[in-house]
């Protein structure tokens, strides 16, 4: 129900009648709602409907990871909020019934993945990374380098689950070595096996932050997107390393 404030007819807020009143960073809209509203049953139209519940959880946690959310807030897309930012660069990827691996956690969707070789089990992923001295600008006035990640476990191994589903995960500080190869270990705990176990495929969405002396981030270094075939084995699995360019 609408309401009328402050004044002697006030700010409306929400809805009075056919008429809405909103109130977004500092400025005032009133609009009318339309007196018929048309929903398209196109193929297309309902592939874009389906996509907007996998398309908000994905928004949603990347949103979640302060770190990311800071360049997403101070990115020139042009949206309401950090959130919204993130549903328009991703959107074109998505599939109505998941991610897919040319989605992205940071607001650049062409970013060279500098991965070598890369591992999963129900023990963890670990990467094999290579940054080389024509790279090194990227780490400039950094005192901290994290990395920080989105999984997307889709294909559910029997169960009652959903289709996919999406988990954070992060590093302590690494170490980074120029010009020779170091691997970044991530462990799984034990909410991060079971998801191992109860998906036969996962996606892993990770970025490298950088941060000066006050934990401020300065630059994310990468954009690693790579998708994994759970075999379940208790081996160590390997996966094809995938284009991340559409």
């Amino acid at each position: 129900m609408g309401s009328f404030n402050n004044q002697v007819l006030g700010d409306l807020g929400g809805k009075v009648g056919n008429i809405v009143g909103r109130s977004r960073k500092g400025k005032y809209f009133v609009y009318a709602m339309p007196t018929e509203v048309k929903i398209s049953n196109s193929p297309e139209a309902i592939k874009s409907r389906n996509i907007m519940i996998p398309l908000a959880k994905f928004a949603s946690i990347v949103n979640s990871i302060p770190e990311l959310k800071y360049f997403w807030v101070k990115d020139k897309i042009e949206a309401f909020d950090a959130f919204h930012k993130i549903e328009k660069v991703n959107f074109p990827f998505l599939i109505p019934e998941r991610p897919t691996i040319n989605n992205t956690i940071i607001p650049e969707v062409f970013v060279d993945n500098k991965e070598k070789d890369s591992s999963i089990s129900s023990k963890g992923i670990k990467l094999k990374i290579f940054i080389s001295k024509l790279e090194e600008g990227q780490l400039e006035g950094a005192k901290e380098l994290t990395g920080i990640g989105v999984i997307c476990y889709f294909n559910p191994n029997g169960g009652k689950l959903d289709y996919f589903h999406l988990s954070k995960i992060r590093t302590t500080p690494v170490e980074v070595k120029i010009d020779e190869q170091f691997e970044v270990d991530i462990e799984f705990n034990e909410e991060e096996r079971s998801n191992y176990n109860s998906y036969l495929n996962s996606i892993l969405y990770f970025t490298f932050v950088s941060k000066d002396s006050n934990g401020t981030p300065l630059r994310f270094c990468c954009n690693y997107r790579n998708e994994f075939t759970h075999e379940n084995t208790g081996e160590k699995e390997r996966f094809r390393i995938c284009d991340s360019r559409p």
